[in-house]
């Protein structure tokens, strides 16, 4: 009987031994893969040409919604060049008049354009944009693991967020 505790005790011990080995590991994947997301987003950075697709909304009165097969875009081409179409969902505050568009659209040259670097060491893209009679603020927190949070507000509607995944754009992609 002595013997057969024995014997589990070792297998025990070999079992936690190997989950150790396997998990120092995935680690050192996970090392590589954090180091590889960081380089894109500085390329990212500093070519100013980028696409996020966003997987989440979140309305300010409401619960999240997935935009999975839904058509929204952010695309930057350069800091003067930018196209943003997202769905929305939510109050609008003033009437938009005949014809408006329900999503938040701007296509064109955004002002008030800065990148900056927080102390979480994330980036940070905030931008001013204009369609019709709405004006925009846009604010792009950038993750080390390519994901992204944009945070836009209105002067006619309620404040709404997204969130979503960043990718290089496309060098064949134009305007």
């Amino acid at each position: 009987m002595l013997k057969k505790l024995q014997h589990q005790l070792n297998l025990i011990a070999i079992g936690i031994f190997s989950l150790i080995i396997y998990s120092c590991g995935n680690s050192a994947a996970s090392v590589e893969e954090t180091q590889r997301n960081e380089q894109t987003l500085e390329k990212i950075i500093q070519q100013n040409r980028f696409e996020i697709d966003n997987l989440w909304m979140q309305p300010l009165r409401g619960n999240q919604i997935s935009l999975v097969g839904n058509p929204n875009q952010i695309k930057m081409y350069s800091k003067d060049s930018v196209n943003v179409y997202l769905p929305y969902h939510g109050v609008r505050q003033f009437g938009g008049g005949y014809g408006s568009s329900g999503a938040i659209d701007f296509t064109g040259k955004p002002k008030n354009f800065k990148i900056e670097k927080n102390k979480k060491d994330r980036y940070v893209i905030t931008f001013d944009g204009n369609y019709k009679t709405e004006a925009y603020n846009f604010k792009i927190t950038l993750f080390n693991n390519l994901t992204t949070e944009t945070y836009v507000r209105s002067n006619q509607r309620d404040n709404i967020s997204y969130s979503g995944n960043i990718k290089i754009l496309d060098s064949s992609e134009t305007k």
